[in-house]
């Protein structure tokens, strides 16, 4: 073992760390009795998009020309968030994922500070809580199989798939209030991708919410609206419209929203894993919010 150096990442050192990445899931997977997550790295749009937009809150860590250490970090108004922290499993317990933290960390008046991870990552939660960061809520990965599903009828939202700008700049200003602070650079990049499908839902011709499908992986993330009960019509209808090809659907549903779990639980959905949010004060409201991938919330 050489002596472990720190670096700015560089975009082309963004799939060996990938591959990095890919190596530690699997460690801990198989180390809590999982299944191992067999995919091929690639180069990700959506990781080369938060990439371009926080390049200084992304760092490698070294051993000679080995990376055995990865870390991205968002900064959205004044929310930090940490999207990716992984090492080598060779290298854990050496300090390397503190020190990685350590660079990317930010501090500011009023600044929060969160994360999601995997629930039986209890090691790196440990370390999440040294910072102030404490397990808020759980975020279970709800799945229903495509053949045990029964395509809810349609409520009486009118769902709309021709988004302005008007209505991204809406989302915006909502996901303020639902989910603590706005993406603006998120929703441009998701409106150009072809991969995925946006809903926006109307009552009565007023706009009440949205939702985002991932049409290549059957996923619905994220989703939100100006009430509860919205939110259930909204992830119900996005249940019906989505087309994948995928053999199920996934979202993740906060286990603080009661009466949305419920009601996918009696619709035949079934915790596939366990995740956690983590933050050092609570600002997204589940009640009217279902989170995007772990990586960006």
């Amino acid at each position: 073992m050489m002596k472990i150096t720190y670096k700015l990442c560089r975009e082309n050192d963004l799939i060996p760390a990938f591959k990095m990445v890919r190596g530690s899931m699997n460690h801990l997977r198989k180390s809590t009795g999982k299944e191992p997550l067999r995919y091929r790295v690639r180069r990700y749009p959506e990781v080369i998009h938060l990439y371009n937009n926080d390049q200084k809150r992304f760092w490698c860590a070294w051993d000679g020309k080995k990376i055995i250490g990865f870390t991205g970090a968002l900064l959205r108004g004044k929310q930090w968030y940490l999207a990716f922290l992984f090492v080598h499993p060779r290298y854990q317990n050496k300090g390397v994922g503190r020190e990685l933290l350590k660079r990317v960390w930010m501090n500011a008046p009023g600044m929060t500070h969160s994360l999601s991870t995997f629930a039986y990552n209890v090691q790196a939660v440990g370390i999440y809580s040294k910072f102030g960061m404490a397990p808020l809520c759980a975020l279970p990965v709800m799945e229903i199989k495509l053949d045990k599903l029964q395509r809810p009828v349609p409520s009486d939202l009118k769902a709309s798939t021709t988004i302005t700008r008007q209505d991204i700049a809406w989302i915006n200003q909502l996901e303020a209030k639902i989910r603590g602070y706005s993406r603006p650079q998120e929703w441009r990049f998701w409106s150009k991708q072809d991969e995925i499908q946006i809903y926006l839902f109307r009552n009565k011709g007023q706009r009440v919410g949205y939702s985002m499908a991932h049409k290549k992986w059957g996923v619905i993330a994220p989703a939100g609206a100006v009430t509860n009960d919205y939110l259930t019509k909204i992830v119900t209808d996005t249940i019906g419209l989505i087309k994948t090809s995928e053999k199920s659907i996934r979202l993740y549903c906060p286990t603080n929203n009661l009466n949305l779990y419920s009601y996918l639980i009696g619709m035949g959905f079934r915790i596939l894993e366990m995740d956690l949010f983590l933050s050092d004060k609570p600002y997204a409201d589940f009640q009217r919010y279902l989170p995007a991938q772990l990586a960006i919330f």
